[in-house]
C-alpha cells in the first residue's frame, strides 16, 4: 500500500484547503506570539513555509526572512504574493533534512504548523534538527512548534479534516527530550506554551 508523503498530499489538498484552516484572528494571534519572540531585525529562516503565511508578514514587519517548503506549489503562491507586496523574501523548494544555506545563517529558525511532526521517523527529525543547528548563527534560536500527546509514536493512519494524509509523530515531552539526547544538542528547552489560542508543544533550541 502506497503511503502518502507530505509534498504529495499538500498538492493533491492545495493552496486554498490550507489557508482556509486558518483565520486571520488565528494567523495574527501566532504571529503576536513570534513577534514577541524574534528581536528586531533578525535573519530568519520559515521552516516549512508554505505559502508564506507566517514568512510575509513578517518581512512586512521588517525581518530579514527567507522561505523553505517541500512542496512546489505552496513556494510558487509564496513568490506570487511577496511579488505582489514588493517584498524581497528567498522562497526555496526544498527538504529540510538538507538545508541549502551555510552555516551560521540565521538568528532564528521556525518550524511551525506541526511540521516537524510530519518526519516520520526518528533518523529524519534528528537530521533536522541537526541541519537546523548547523545553519543558526551563535546564540541563535530554533522555535519548533507541534501538537502536544499522552503517548509518542507514528501514526501512519493519520487524517486531515477526514482526508486520509500523510503519517504523523505523535511527540510528548519525553519523546522529544529522547530526541535530544540521541541528537547530541544539550541547550534546549521544551515546554507547553498558549500558541494561537491553543495549547502546544514547543522545543526551542539555542546555538552555544
Amino acid at each position: 500500500m502506497h503511503i502518502k508523503t507530505s509534498k504529495e498530499f499538500y498538492t493533491e489538498m492545495g493552496v486554498d484547503w490550507l489557508s482556509a484552516r486558518k483565520n486571520t484572528a488565528q494567523t495574527e494571534s501566532e504571529l503576536s506570539y513570534l513577534t514577541g519572540i524574534l528581536r528586531n531585525g533578525s535573519t530568519i529562516l520559515d521552516l516549512a513555509c508554505g505559502y508564506g503565511r507566517f514568512s510575509i508578514p513578517l518581512a512586512e514587519y521588517g525581518y530579514t526572512v527567507y522561505g523553505m517548503d517541500i512542496t512546489p506549489i505552496f513556494i510558487e503562491r509564496a513568490r506570487e504574493e511577496a511579488k505582489k507586496r514588493s517584498l524581497n523574501i528567498e522562497f526555496k523548494n526544498g527538504n529540510m533534512q538538507n538545508i541549502p544555506y551555510p552555516e551560521d545563517s540565521f538568528d532564528y529558525v521556525i518550524c511551525m504548523w506541526n511540521a516537524f511532526s510530519e518526519l516520520s521517523t526518528e533518523q529524519e527529525q534528528i537530521a533536522v534538527i541537526h541541519e537546523i543547528y548547523r545553519v543558526l548563527m551563535e546564540k541563535g534560536i530554533a522555535i519548533i512548534e507541534m501538537r502536544n500527546h499522552r503517548s509518542s509514536g507514528l501514526v501512519e493512519k493519520n487524517f486531515i479534516d477526514g482526508f486520509e494524509a500523510m503519517p504523523s509523530f505523535h511527540h510528548t515531552r519525553g519523546s522529544i527530550k529522547r530526541l535530544m539526547r540521541l541528537s547530541g544538542v544539550v541547550n534546549y528547552k521544551i515546554f507547553l506554551d498558549n500558541f494561537g489560542g491553543r495549547k502546544r508543544l514547543i522545543l526551542e533550541i539555542v546555538k552555544i
